[in-house]
């Protein structure tokens, strides 16, 4: 963990007490509380990931410029917690956003949404989506053993939804692409990427995110402090962030370092995983 000097300077940077991603890292906080203990009652691993547990291990908590949360938890155990979310979340002011509850989500996880809160993407790609509250990201993961496979699903998945929305008062004309690729494509993507995966998993096809877990560095998982509470997190830590990050993820970025010592405005960078 870096030195409290360094995370207090950090924090008033980036994140101080009153500010609007405060605010949001601290609705995101509570939603994690809650989702946390939807999978402690039902017995359901996840992990803290990404740049999540990067926060957790590095920061004690949020990254400071962070304004996301992200899980992990093996497939055989999503659809288990999907069924938990949605019998729990409406009376706890939350909603649960799949490619069920929302055709307009094209991606085989799930978000966490606050319905109580209003949040937009930048590039405006989630602008025909039916929920737009802040979020946790859920991913389950499987089996992979090929990185280009799952490279090919990004873009296939990006291209697609940057159609649906070029093309939004005609999205009856992309119906059958729609089905093609929810039924017949990713399902195939998946069925190959498994053959072969030794061990390894990624995220379900199609993600933007091809790096490999290993599911022995993940299970049993342990317990790890957050902002000053306790989620679960891979059982080993410092491997499964050498594997995404490398072996200098405790180091902060050097535009960061830059910006500290020179008190310059810059913008903050965002995580790939």
């Amino acid at each position: 963990m870096i030195d409290a000097a360094t995370q207090q300077t950090l924090r008033a940077t980036y994140n101080p007490d009153g500010s609007e991603l405060r605010s949001h890292q601290l609705v995101m906080l509570d939603m994690l509380t809650w989702l946390d203990s939807i999978c402690v009652r039902h017995d359901i691993p996840y992990w803290l990931s990404s740049g999540t547990l990067l926060g957790a291990v590095r920061h004690g908590g949020f990254i400071p410029w962070d304004d996301d949360v992200d899980v992990e938890l093996p497939e055989s155990h999503f659809q288990q917690l999907l069924n938990a979310i949605s019998a729990e979340a409406p009376a706890a002011g939350y909603a649960l956003q799949t490619s069920t509850t929302d055709p307009e989500f094209l991606f085989p996880f799930a978000k966490l949404r606050d319905t109580r809160t209003t949040i937009s993407e930048a590039d405006g790609l989630d602008s025909l989506q039916a929920f737009h509250g802040a979020y946790i990201d859920i991913f389950p993961i499987a089996p992979s053993s090929s990185r280009k496979l799952h490279r090919l699903g990004s873009k296939l998945v990006g291209t697609e939804l940057k159609m649906r929305v070029a093309l939004a008062g005609h999205l009856r004309l992309l119906a059958p692409l729609r089905l093609a690729m929810k039924h017949i494509v990713y399902p195939m993507l998946r069925r190959l990427s498994k053959i072969g995966a030794n061990g390894k998993c990624r995220h379900i096809i199609p993600s933007y995110f091809p790096a490999t877990r290993m599911l022995n560095e993940c299970l049993p998982t342990c317990r790890i402090e957050f902002e000053g509470r306790t989620f679960n997190a891979p059982k080993s830590p410092h491997d499964y962030l050498t594997h995404l990050f490398g072996p200098n993820y405790n180091s902060l970025p050097k535009s960061i370092h830059t910006h500290l010592s020179t008190n310059s405005a810059t913008t903050a960078p965002r995580m790939s995983e």
